[in-house]
């Protein structure tokens, strides 16, 4: 199909630049959108409560008669984690991702009873599509999950290049292999704009074969005199192919801990992209107690296929099925990320004290999904683009990446990094900065979607600090008179067993305010409950220097 000329192209993202994960990029050629992936990430420490953040999609939601495509790059929570909760919102667009990643995404959509949707579409690595205003073509990349490709967006004034995670891996199987010389034929045809992952831009060098990984994977299992555990990213199909092999080559049965792990287990399996050498190979984790340790692998990833927090609750002996006992041996096939850092040393520590073994990949080779400075260059090198946009990256990463780009040759000029709701802008033959949309995190908190905000998380963040101080009491407006109380309870702030002169001062102090305000002739509510909180506030810092939150419950009686 002929393409039309291009009068405009912006290109902004709605998540996934300085930060790591909740992917969501748009490009707009002409009046027509196209969304590259959909993701979410995990909270940080001080999303108190919070299960997963995905991206704000108001302005698609406000444009989303323009929208002509969603493409999903590979099938990784960062790439397909938000995706049910966009269609939600927008259901009349068509998905279109390899087999193993619209497989992924069905399953995780099944999991939202209340999302009905059925316009996925299957491509591989040699498909074309044509659109009004572009045509799209995809490559072949390699990642930790098979089916991952690169997306190609074709305008008439060159491509626009969607890498989505990926490495160089000269070893890599069958199912992970790079197109290297479709990427060439790319860049051949004319780059305008390249869009290359930079989550390992800090990384000098080049990225480890995932061969070398799978060597270091069975050096662990064949050394292992017991039970082993390995703790992987649940949608990290290579990590398990690794272990599925290492346990066959060391004559072990493969226990599966986690939903989100037997999920993709299953699809992936089903599909042929995890080998798994016999089915009898596979036992129910109820069934484990049956199995000798020494011929027993438990492989355990927790919610949303995150391993580490449930890796943490069997250090602790608190989980309901598996728990670290002594002579285990675990072996730390994930990464952490900027979320989970603090736990996993924590969990370490609690694994060595159940005197369990705790082995990972060795230090002196490095193991990611993700290319390193060489392997970036090597991209650049490969499609020549006229500009650079560095994404999927924390800020330090995204610069690392514009420095690897000014050694290839590119000036100021060519590069731009973008902040979320930033729009670079393509009009008269260049790129430049232009206006901003609205972007922000929405925050999922069980069934809530977006219902928590910074009120919320600021009174989490002050129960988890200071605890909270409940002041009940009932009065008789009309006598003028308490019925009862006031009665003083506490919960994270201090024990009351032990401060019986603080509740009796505090107590005299709520009864005076309330006596006061039933004489006052213009009583309001929120006056009582407002002075209430002031006054205790302050005594009570005076006397603990703590602030915790005063709830007072008035009631009253006829």
């Amino acid at each position: 199909m002929t393409i039309k000329p291009v009068e405009n192209i912006k290109i902004l993202s709605l998540g996934g630049v300085a930060e790591l994960g909740k992917n969501l990029y748009v490009v707009e050629v002409n009046d027509d959108i196209f969304i590259l992936d959909a993701g979410l990430r995990f909270p940080e420490d001080e999303l108190l409560g919070i299960d997963v953040v995905i991206p704000d999609i108001k302005y698609l939601e406000e444009n989303q008669d323009r929208i002509k495509a969603v493409f999903l790059s590979h099938g990784h929570e960062d790439a397909i984690g938000a995706l049910p909760y966009l269609l939600k919102k927008i259901n009349n667009i068509p998905v279109y991702g390899t087999e193993l990643t619209v497989a992924l995404a069905r399953a995780a959509i099944k999991e939202h009873k209340d999302l009905k949707y059925n316009r996925f579409h299957v491509v591989h690595a040699r498909s074309r599509l044509s659109f009004e205003q572009i045509n799209v073509s995809f490559f072949a990349t390699t990642h930790s999950i098979p089916d991952s490709i690169g997306i190609v967006l074709h305008t008439a004034d060159g491509a626009i290049v969607y890498t989505g995670d990926f490495k160089f891996d000269q070893s890599a199987r069958e199912g992970y292999q790079t197109d290297l010389g479709q990427i060439a034929k790319i860049g051949e045809k004319g780059v305008l704009a390249l869009l290359s992952d930079s989550s390992d831009a800090e990384h000098p060098g080049y990225t480890s074969s995932d061969a070398v990984a799978a060597q270091e994977m069975l050096k662990g299992f064949k050394q292992a005199k017991a039970r082993i555990i390995v703790a992987v990213v649940a949608s990290n199909v290579s990590r398990l192919q690794q272990v599925f092999d290492a346990a066959a080559a060391t004559h072990r049965k493969v226990a599966i801990l986690g939903k989100e792990l037997e999920r993709v287990v299953t699809v992936s399996a089903k599909l042929n992209k995890l080998v798994v050498a016999d089915e009898d190979m596979i036992v129910p984790i109820k069934e484990i107690d049956t199995i000798a340790d020494e011929k027993l692998v438990i492989i355990e990833s927790g919610h949303l296929g995150e391993p580490i927090r449930q890796l943490n609750k069997m250090a602790k002996q608190a989980h309901r099925l598996v728990n670290v006992r002594p002579g285990d041996t675990v072996f730390i096939g994930a990464t952490a990320d900027p979320a989970t850092e603090t736990i996993l040393a924590k969990t370490v520590d609690l694994i060595y004290r159940n005197d369990a073994i705790v082995t990972t990949f060795s230090k002196d080779i490095f193991i990611s999904g993700h290319a390193s400075q060489e392997e970036l260059k090597m991209m650049m090198n490969l499609l020549k683009p006229k500009y650079f946009v560095p994404i999927h990256g924390e800020y330090r990463m995204l610069i690392e990446h514009t420095k690897i780009a000014r050694t290839m040759g590119f000036d100021n000029s060519q590069i731009f990094i973008i902040n979320k709701g930033d729009i670079l802008e393509y009009k008269d033959e260049k790129f430049a900065m232009g206006s901003r949309v609205y972007s922000g995190n929405t925050l999922i908190d069980g069934l809530g979607v977006g219902d928590v905000g910074n009120i919320v998380l600021r009174d989490r963040k002050l129960l988890s600090e200071d605890g909270i101080f409940i002041v009940v009491v009932t009065i008789s407006r009309r006598q003028k008179r308490i019925v009862s109380g006031p009665e003083m309870m506490s919960r994270g702030f201090i024990y009351m067993r032990e401060s019986e002169a603080l509740i009796e001062a505090a107590t005299k102090m709520a009864e005076k305010i309330v006596i006061e305000t039933l004489e006052d002739k213009n009583f309001e509510w929120a006056n009582l409950k407002q002075a209430i909180r002031d006054k205790l506030n302050r005594y009570l810092f005076e006397q603990t220097r703590r602030r915790p939150m005063i709830l007072p419950v008035i009631m009253e009686v006829n």
